[in-house]
């Protein structure tokens, strides 16, 4: 079916978020200094996947990396585990990265958008928990469990908003410890019901968002988010990482409108409905273009696709398509290096390219959607062929020429630029996070569709 839109409010959403953004960037160029190092430069981590900055994603995208290959069946690199518990703060939190896990972990700030929050350490309970560590999870799991809000949502830094995707993300762990999302509750409330409150029904059959999600409530008709509806139908199903595969059906629930006179369905079956209908309608979950308010068609959103294809296994509905879906994901280049015969990537390419969360999203969908074992082991090897290994030591330094001449080159020689972090760094580092937050603010409130892990 064809999805209208109502881009005319998205727009003006669109338009002060990217005012805001716009003026965070001002700032954040005004107060690098020249020469100034970047997150990317930081010292190698041993363990980590991927070679892009995990400033924003570091634990997230290992704690997928980490579950993929328990989808697959495979052992994963020991370094690769104890980068994530290493990265575990002293109460079980996660921050999305600690460049120095030296340091103690920033207590969590939702006016900074900085220190420990529910994402990074929610997602990293249940890839514990898949590889057996169960004491570093069950300390994970009291940590966020702490954070919930009277109104039964989690929000991503503590003592800030509920959010659907932040609630939904500590579910998957709950359900992971197996854990209902109604025994998740705080004063009685659940967090089944907080996503429930965000489910659209009726009132959104006329332009197809029944079934959808949205991310927040801000006060006035909700507005769906694809990023929200393919998290919360997964959390809301019960089901715990990594979906294990199983029978599907080819129904696609949807609730009779305007009033249901059908049988009673659960709020992941709509969920899972809407997915359905939306990929009949894309082919996949598609992109967002924020200059328009709108999806943009012939567009895919690997990630979104992924969790789509996820959702749909663990209701158990829409075979069809959850297949295209399956099938637009495995389409989608992820960065490839070529893989040999033997499952292996050998390339230098690929640990410079290669995006491991995406892959294991992929990993993750193939595994649930039952499309082979050896396909689920021919992403785990593109995973850990962008595994970070240290450094080789440094070659001895000579000694000092004893003549005079070079004694008066080394000690009128230039210093070295600054490196490491700087008086600037807390600076640059909430600039930062404002940015990441703006733009989750943007896809929450104009989405009608986001870990980054």
């Amino acid at each position: 079916m064809v999805y209208l839109h109502r881009p005319s409010s998205r727009r003006r959403l669109t338009t002060a978020l990217t005012a805001s953004c716009a003026a965070a960037l001002a700032v954040g160029a005004a107060i690098v200094p020249s020469g100034a190092a970047s997150a990317a430069t930081a010292p190698v981590q041993a363990g980590l996947f991927g070679a892009q900055d995990p400033t924003y994603d570091g634990v997230f995208r290992q704690s997928l990396a980490l579950l993929a290959y328990s989808a697959a069946g495979t052992t994963p690199p020991p370094s690769a585990v104890t980068w994530l518990l290493d990265q575990q703060c002293a109460d079980g939190g996660f921050q999305a990265f600690r460049a120095s896990t030296a340091s103690a972990c920033q207590k969590s700030d939702p006016a900074t958008y900085s220190g420990e929050d529910t994402n990074s350490t929610g997602i990293a309970e249940a890839a514990l928990r898949a590889i057996g560590r169960t004491a570093a999870a069950d300390t994970a799991l009291a940590w966020v469990l702490a954070a919930q809000r009277s109104d039964g949502g989690f929000p991503y830094f503590v003592g800030g908003d509920s959010d659907a995707n932040s609630t939904a993300v500590v579910l998957l762990g709950t359900n992971t410890a197996g854990r209902t999302p109604d025994s998740v509750q705080n004063g009685g409330v659940s967090a089944a019901h907080f996503l429930e409150s965000l489910l659209i029904g009726c009132e959104g059959a006329a332009t197809g968002d029944d079934g959808g999600f949205a991310f927040q409530s801000y006060g006035g008709p909700l507005v769906d988010s694809d990023a929200a509806a393919v998290q919360a139908t997964l959390a809301l199903s019960g089901v715990g990482l990594p979906v294990t595969a199983g029978t599907v059906a080819t129904d696609v629930p949807r609730a009779t409108c305007p009033s249901s006179t059908g049988p009673a369905l659960t709020p992941a079956q709509l969920g899972a409905g809407h997915l359905a209908r939306l990929i009949d309608a894309f082919d996949a979950v598609p992109q967002f273009d924020f200059a328009t308010g709108s999806r943009v068609p012939h567009s895919v959103s690997a990630g979104d696709t992924a969790w789509a294809v996820l959702s749909l296994a663990a209701v158990g509905v829409g075979r069809a398509q959850l297949d295209t879906a399956l099938a637009a994901v495995r389409a989608q280049p992820l960065k490839a290096a070529s893989v040999h015969a033997t499952g292996t990537a050998s390339t230098s390419a690929a640990k410079a390219t290669d995006q491991p969360g995406l892959l294991a999203l992929a990993a993750l969908a193939t595994s649930a959607a039952g499309g082979g074992t050896s396909a689920v082991k021919a992403y785990v090897a593109r995973i850990g062929a962008t595994i970070r290994v240290a450094p080789a030591p440094a070659s001895p330094t000579p000694p000092a020429s004893a003549s005079p001449s070079a004694s008066a080159t080394s000690d009128n020689a230039a210093p070295l630029a600054q490196s490491g972090p700087t008086p600037l760094t807390p600076a640059l580092g909430t600039v930062g996070g404002l940015l990441v937050l703006l733009g989750i603010g943007a896809v929450a409130a104009t989405r009608r569709r986001g870990a980054h892990a």
